[in-house]
């Protein structure tokens, strides 16, 4: 059920996605009533790459895109160098939202593949099924747009199916430290009783969020907070992290509530106003 109000005033939500990517959703939430603080957890930075970095996109049968921001970076880096995406080439996507960045850069639609809007979840396992559909025998060679590390299981589903996988790095990703004002900021509020939401879209940003978490002493508070994330694994990883802070603070171990939605804005604000 939907709070109301003045319930609403008194919940607090963090937004911890890359800077750039909360405007949109901070202005629904405040709209509705909630106080929202934007925390970005990770940083991103393009890499440069010179014209004969990039690859020869008519030796692939299929570009697979691990996140809109790569494929935001990747045809910025084809534009510099006046290149073009192929009109026959295949772009993967590992979710609904890196498919639509990737139709609004010009990608047909029909060359496009991706997990189906209502799957589960939008991840390379929901990828590969489609791909499964399709047939694997269409894509021999594979590039994969990702930044500098990254997970490794679609990659080696290709490749024990003989499909020969190629990465592209075109960004880099940072833990974010928070300046000064932020901690201030954060030390209050986590002190405080107000109710809080946590917006958690990578194992990545966990990571980040609790290092500085752990910096100012504040894991404990959040053993009471509510999280919602993008997929399970980042809500083990969240569990994993308030389970050594149970621990090193010698305090009772809680499983705090934790809501799965897709990455859509839509998604994420209906969940933040029902859960």
């Amino acid at each position: 059920m939907t709070l109301d109000w003045q319930e609403n005033m008194n919940r607090h939500i963090i937004l911890t996605r890359p800077a750039g990517k909360n405007a949109s959703l901070q202005s629904l939430l405040a709209a509705a009533g909630y106080q929202v603080t934007e925390l970005p957890a990770i940083e991103r930075f393009p890499l440069s790459l010179r014209a004969g970095e990039l690859p020869n996109l008519a030796a692939y049968h299929l570009v697979f895109f691990v996140s809109g921001y790569a494929v935001q970076v990747f045809f910025e880096m084809l534009a510099q160098h006046h290149r073009s995406w192929p009109a026959g080439l295949y772009a993967g996507a590992v979710g609904m939202a890196t498919a639509n960045v990737l139709q609004k850069l010009g990608v047909s639609a029909s060359r496009i593949i991706h997990p189906a809007p209502n799957a589960e979840n939008q991840d390379s396992e929901a990828f590969f099924d489609e791909l499964l559909k399709i047939g694997l025998d269409k894509f021999n060679r594979v590039l994969v747009v990702r930044g500098q590390s990254g997970r490794q299981w679609l990659a080696e589903q290709l490749r024990a199916a003989k499909v020969q996988v190629d990465f592209l790095p075109v960004y880099e990703r940072k833990p974010r430290v928070w300046t000064p004002s932020e901690s201030k900021a954060m030390i209050s509020l986590l002190q405080s009783s107000k109710p809080i939401s946590w917006l958690l879209t990578s194992k990545e940003s966990v990571d980040s969020i609790f290092d500085e978490l752990k910096r100012y002493q504040l894991v404990q508070y959040c053993l009471r907070h509510h999280f919602l994330v993008t997929h399970p694994r980042i809500g083990a990883r969240i569990q994993a992290h308030l389970k050594g802070g149970a621990f090193q603070e010698n305090l009772p171990e809680k499983r705090v509530v934790i809501n799965i939605c897709q990455p859509s804005d839509e998604s994420i604000f209906e969940m933040l106003t029902t859960s």
